[in-house]
């Protein structure tokens, strides 16, 4: 790939339009920018176009790298809206693989809202293999029956704490998984070996660096956790990465580490869980769910243990990340940051909550209050938003994705994907921030437009807001003299073109450090 020295067109530098800039790279990093128009050509110059526009690296501030890697060698159930739909692509698959009899067969992606599945169903198109599907939230799962037997899962098990093991009518178990009992019987799949998660990187990365996505901050399963340290050091890893440990209990003797800080390596932050999804009625509400009067969903952990945990990472300099999808969730998380930033420890190691999909108006100013950012996915809101009013109603659904509000009140967004639950793409991501609307253009006008979004405060968070919640933007988000030569070139303007039309934007290079990572034309001809 190309080392660059020079790039000239427009680009955007802040404010909410472009300007034509020369950009000069010394060292891996921005030496100097000049305005004006220039019309420069040679080597390690890139000339950009009249319609392209070279935007910061994208830095998706959520995602599962390593996940969605080995993901893409599974079976993508996303999109299908019928039992033999997810049939057929298992049949497809087993036919395409020919796993050995026996061998476990993985799936994701399976909209649980529009698909109702059993283990009955999967059993019909894998008799001799052991099948785990995750679905769409990776918060519950749908096995057959080998895999029950394989976890050693009879009629007799209880429930696991924080989990189910779903029945029908007749009493007997469906195969359905939820929260702590789909982890149950994933720990009897075979781990993936390191050449497997070095091979599951490397797609990840290409993947990555095709959307003009140059940083990423990932949680980190304690099962992948070694893979990741060894792929920080090889000559392969070129993105940035950002990674925080998951803790199970809340116990920071147990779950405390090595911390690392390098230009392209950050291993700082403990992720922890408050509750589930709401798709699988597990994020924690203060009322019961609309739609299921017996549930308020399942809080895994209360204010006080969890203030105590904070308390402790937070004076040993370890920033705290917590899932936080319910409004009592949120709550919680908020309640117990307060707690344990009493003895003036804790905003300043900039504490995180991942999501926050759904929060009562007196909580949204806490976040600034608090110097918590909300660390948001966008397609989230998109991809949810035809059953939200559904599961909460529609005076709670009023404080969904509360991006603008968040905003204005003072707090920082951070956005990301949460790949591979949802799209990778920030362009996909840009246009649900924007619009509010599915790709169609539906809802007319925007669901809750009031929270509709700028492209600039978009693109904000795609960058700046993602680079200060990992504590890099001293060294990356912007276009910056000083900064790290890590860019983004798209085919069209984002402030020019119809909002509408933001998700068709796409990477026609990516930069990393002065280097081309990435480029559209030459990956088309390969």
């Amino acid at each position: 790939m190309m080392k660059l020295h020079t790039l000239t067109g427009y680009a955007w530098i802040g404010g909410p339009d472009v300007t034509p800039v020369r950009v000069h790279i010394h060292d891996q990093r921005i030496a100097r920018i000049e305005r004006g128009l220039f019309k420069d050509s040679g080597d390690g110059i890139l000339a950009l176009s009249d319609e392209q526009v070279l935007l910061p690296g994208f830095h998706d501030a959520h995602l599962h790298l390593l996940t969605g890697g080995l993901q893409m060698s599974h079976v993508d159930c996303s999109g299908t809206h019928a039992v033999d739909d997810v049939l057929a692509r298992i049949s497809d698959f087993i036919a395409r693989a020919n796993p050995e009899p026996g061998a476990w067969i993985q799936g994701y992606g399976l909209e649980q809202t529009a698909v109702d599945i059993t283990r009955v169903d999967l059993d019909r198109a894998a008799p001799a293999h052991s099948v785990f599907i995750w679905t769409h939230d990776l918060h519950s799962a749908i096995v057959n029956s080998r895999a029950l037997v394989a976890a050693r899962v009879d009629g007799s098990i209880r429930n696991p704490e924080g989990g189910a093991f779903e029945r029908g009518a007749d009493g007997k178990l469906n195969g359905v998984l939820r929260e702590h009992a789909a982890y149950y019987v994933r720990r009897h799949i075979p781990e993936p070996t390191s050449a497997e998660c070095r091979a599951a990187f490397h797609r990840a990365q290409t993947h990555a660096f095709a959307h003009g996505i140059t940083a990423a901050s990932a949680s980190v399963r304690p099962d992948l956790l070694p893979h990741y340290l060894e792929l920080a050091d090889s000559r392969g890893s070129r993105m940035r990465l950002n990674i925080w440990k998951v803790s199970g209990e809340f116990d920071f003797g147990q779950d405390r580490f090595e911390k690392r800080s390098e230009p392209h390596f950050r291993f700082a932050c403990l992720k922890g869980f408050t509750d589930g999804a709401l798709g699988s009625r597990t994020a924690s509400f203060w009322q019961p769910y609309t739609d299921d009067q017996t549930t308020s969903g399942t809080l895994l952990v209360r204010e006080g243990p969890l203030a105590r945990f904070v308390r402790a990472a937070h004076r040993d300099n370890y920033q705290i990340a917590m899932h936080a999808i319910g409004d009592r969730a949120n709550s919680v998380v908020l309640d117990a940051l307060e707690m344990a930033s009493c003895d003036g420890v804790g905003p300043e190691l900039r504490p995180r909550i991942e999501h926050c999909q759904h929060l009562r108006e007196r909580d949204i100013p806490r976040f600034a209050q608090l110097g918590v950012v909300a660390s948001m996915q966008p397609i989230h809101c998109t991809a949810d938003m035809d059953y939200v009013a559904r599961r909460i109603g529609t005076e709670r659904e009023k404080g969904s994705y509360a991006w603008r509000s968040l905003l204005k009140s003072g707090a920082v967004l951070a956005f990301g994907s949460d790949w591979p639950i949802e799209s990778l793409s920030p362009f996909a991501g840009l246009h649900a921030a924007v619009t509010r609307t599915k790709r169609d253009g539906s809802p007319e006008g925007g669901w809750n437009s009031q929270e509709c979004l700028t492209v600039e405060q978009a693109l904000l968070a795609y960058t700046q807001g993602a680079a200060y919640a990992a504590g890099w933007e001293g060294s990356s988000g912007k276009i910056a003299e000083g900064l790290c030569a890590d860019f983004c070139v798209v085919n069209r303007n984002p402030f020019a073109i119809d909002s509408r039309d933001l998700h068709q934007l796409c990477a026609d290079f990516t930069i990393v450090n002065g280097e081309v990572v990435f480029s559209r034309s030459a990956s088309s001809t390969q």
